[in-house]
């Protein structure tokens, strides 16, 4: 997106730097700046935002605010956000608005406004949009776009006299139409979400407006939309109907509920500064689900953790007063001490929200959420179960978590959110929080309000089937943010830490080798892999990797990597079997006469993904002999599996593959608890180097020389010559008989001739053996 440098300056106390340190700055800590460009009235800059933070900085106001916090300056405020009643007239009739799905719609607010006149725009309001590519239409249409572009919130306008009833967001009937602002014609389906009057369609919602509700040159009464949309619906429906807008890239990635208000506000504003005999009637602000404030913590130690940093206390908070984040520095221990106390009597409520609800409700869950102020958890009681470390009953210490089944409420017995489908036996549906001297506070379904008790009651109602602790450091300071509204991009305590890092700098940080664990779970089919493995090696069987996706599957992409890579495989034999058939052609280049390969790769049949193991063995002969070989390894595999046997299908008998189940295989062999160190591991290091996509060419020579001489002799002569074209000297025979008498060896070989730079003619070849030809002669030795 393009920004006005003017524009930016609008929304900064200080005097913005010259455009080079700007950039700089964005770069360092920020977004890519693509291009710095000097107009009559000020630079713009045209800076890269991902779709990671396009929620707050796809807008001048967003990136004012950014540059404030990269270069330590001052945000200036923008008043025009806020409500204006100097011109307000109860006569202007209210807009009705009806949201009919709230999570398709999550706000909507309306605003009626009369007396105005639509007419050219100021010259101010002109060069702004001019400066980013925009073309000046009207003053009204120029102030709804001028504000998207300023504060990230699409706007819209309707002539109030095409308007029938009130606005509603709702999905589209079927074989409903539009015609869009561009004349596009539109027939819509039922999955198309809406703006409508109580006659007709408007527009599609966050996408486009329709031609017949527009702001025309006698329009004197708007109304003025400013709503909020699911962010995925909105990418889908731009999607089907081909029409990606300013507004669709900035919804479908997602903005901030309160910038609907604050948009509203500063359009009417704004139309009254351009048109100062109107006036505007009350404002309708539909808000099924209100939004709360969001907290994320994090210590120092986490901080220097993650970023592998060494960060004082004073350069963190430097840091977030830098980024105007609002925050308060709490000992996790002492906040729990000092807030569990005023929560009990609290109501018991399940399902319950810690952001909703809470304080004067809470679940089990929602209420040990609420009192980890600032420390991440997931939401659900068998989710913390999985999620904390778990420590015994004669461990327990102030703040651990106490975990149960009441064998009465809705008992899970496998994680939902949190490592999902992790089985947990005894099922678990309460969690409490122990607070010292035998007791617990939980939210109790019994008494229906948060109660403080004895930890045998809880023995007594429900089966205790464990204890966890969610932080090893609640005596640790933590910086706990309440995250601006905006910023949808910081949830946990990773986030925060980035915002820091990049503030402060990353050129700053000190390379440093992290700490690495050894110490792991053991993965069931990697153990039992390895020792395949292991055994394959040790045959001189080379591991591939195929495509997982071909032309043939029972499972297609909507959209292929290419015409013969759109659907998932079923087995491993074409793709280990097309291997085969490379490695054969290039058997020469490898000085290989035998090709065989083990490929371990996954396959989708009947909905299911399943590890499946082929072998491959190939050596050009037209009859395959190699059956017996392959049935000898599976053999081996069943020795070092301790099963009696292995099945197998044969795929193909030139060249000679099986592929195995692997999964189905291991399925009832016990769960290793350790991992052994594989022969393979220990192999010398294998250096890699390109490969020349031009054909080789092989000659191949036999000649007789004395008994008593060496092959690496004759190899060792070979390679004097110092031919960069030969990539390799194979012998492939060897005899020795008298010859008139004397006792002579036979060597035959093989050069394989290739270049890295154009195909070789065998003219080039022929005459490079005429090299090698000379050289023996000179030596004595009789080439046949």
């Amino acid at each position: 997106m393009k920004f006005f440098k003017p524009w930016l300056q609008h929304y900064i106390v200080e005097i913005l730097p010259e455009d080079k340190v700007i950039a700089e700055a964005l770069n360092k800590k920020a977004f890519e700046v693509e291009e710095v460009a000097l107009l009559p009235l000020g630079s713009f800059f045209d800076i890269k935002v991902l779709p990671n933070r396009a929620h707050d900085a796809l807008g001048h106001h967003g990136m004012a605010y950014e540059l404030c916090a990269s270069l330590a300056l001052n945000f200036k405020k923008d008043e025009k956000v806020k409500d204006d009643e100097s011109y307000f007239d109860k006569t202007v009739p209210q807009v009705t608005v009806i949201i009919d799905d709230e999570k398709a719609c999550t706000r909507f607010t309306a605003l009626r406004i009369d007396n105005v006149t639509v007419g050219e725009s100021p010259d101010w309001l002109k060069e702004r949009l001019a400066a980013i590519g925009q073309r000046s239409i009207n003053n009204i249409v120029d102030i709804t776009n001028y504000v998207q572009f300023s504060l990230n919130k699409p706007m819209h306008a309707y002539d109030a006299r095409s308007i029938k009833g009130g606005l509603s967001a709702r999905f589209a009937r079927a074989s409903e139409t539009l015609v869009t602002l561009d004349d596009k014609s539109l027939t819509l389906d039922e999955a198309t979400l809406v703006i409508a009057d109580d006659e007709k369609v408007l527009g599609l919602a966050g996408i486009k407006g329709g031609k017949f509700s527009g702001i025309q040159a006698d329009t004197t009464s708007i109304i003025l939309e400013s709503a909020n949309f699911e962010p995925v619906l909105i990418r889908k429906t731009a999607e089907k109907y081909g029409i990606r807008t300013d507004a669709s890239k900035r919804f479908e990635n997602g903005i901030a509920n309160n910038l609907v208000i604050e948009g509203l506000h500063m359009t009417a504003n704004y139309i009254k500064e351009v048109c100062p005999e109107a006036v505007k009637g009350f404002v309708t602000d539909v808000y099924p689900k209100k939004d709360v404030s969001y907290y994320v913590g994090i210590s120092k130690n986490e901080l220097n953790d993650i970023l592998g940093s060494n960060y004082s206390d004073d350069a963190i908070v430097k840091t977030l007063e830098q980024l105007s984040f609002p925050y308060q520095v709490i000992v996790p221990e002492e906040y729990i001490k000092a807030m569990y106390p005023t929560l009990i009597g609290a109501g018991y409520k399940n399902p319950s929200s810690m952001r909703l609800d809470a304080p004067s409700s809470f679940s089990c869950s929602s209420l040990v959420s609420y009192l980890y102020h600032g420390i991440w958890m997931p939401s659900i009681s068998i989710d913390k179960y999985v999620f904390c470390k778990k420590v015994t009953s004669e461990d327990l210490r102030f703040g651990d978590l106490i975990f149960a089944n009441s064998k009465t409420g809705t008992i899970r017995y496998e994680s939902i959110e949190f490592l999902r489908g992790t089985k947990v036996p005894e099922g678990v549906d309460h969690v409490a929080l122990y607070v010292g001297n035998n007791k617990i506070v939980h939210a109790s379904k019994t008494s229906g309000m948060v109660v403080e008790e004895q930890l045998d009651t809880l023995l007594l109602s429900s089966t205790v089937i464990g204890y966890g602790r969610v932080h090893d450091v609640l005596t640790e300071k933590r910086y706990v943010v309440r995250v601006p509204s905006v910023r949808l991009d910081i949830r946990i305590k990773e986030d925060l830490a980035e915002e820091i890092g990049r503030i402060i700098g990353y050129d700053t940080l000190v390379p440093t080798l992290p700490l690495v664990k050894k110490a792991g779970l053991t993965h069931k089919r990697m153990f039992y892999e390895n020792k395949v493995r292991e055994v394959l090696l040790e045959n001189d069987f080379s591991e591939v990797m195929t495509y997982t996706f071909g032309d043939e599957g029972e499972v297609a992409l909507k959209k292929g990597l290419a015409d013969d890579k759109e659907k998932l495989r079923t087995n491993l034999g074409k793709g280990i079997k097309d291997a085969c058939e490379r490695n054969l052609y290039n058997a020469p280049l490898l000085g290989q006469k035998i090709i065989t390969l083990f490929e371990f790769g996954n396959v989708f049949s009947h909905g299911v993904e399943k590890k499946h193991l082929a072998l491959a063995i190939d050596d050009g002969a037209k009859k395959s002999t190699f059956q017996e070989r392959a049935v000898d390894l599976l053999k081996k595999f069943a020795s070092v599996l301790g099963v009696s046997e292995v099945p197998y299908v044969t795929v193909s008998s030139k060249p000679y593959i099986l592929e195995i189940d692997f999964d189905a295989l291991i399925e009832s062999l016990p769960s290793p608890s350790t991992y052994e160190a594989p022969a393979f591991s220990s192999l010398p290091a294998i250096i890699y180097k390109s490969v020349s996509s031009y054909p080789f060419i092989t000659r191949d020579i036999a000649m007789w020389v004395p008994a008593d001489t060496s092959w690496e002799s004759v190899r060792g002569l070979s390679k004097e010559v110092g031919n960069i074209l030969v990539a390799r000297i194979d012998l492939f025979d060897t005899f020795s008989k008298e010859v008139e008498g004397v006792k002579k060896t036979s060597f035959a070989f093989r050069l394989v001739f290739q270049s890295y730079e154009k195909t070789l003619t065998d003219e080039e070849v022929n005459k490079e053996m005429e090299v090698y030809y000379t050289l023996f002669k000179d030596k004595g030795y009789e080439v046949r």
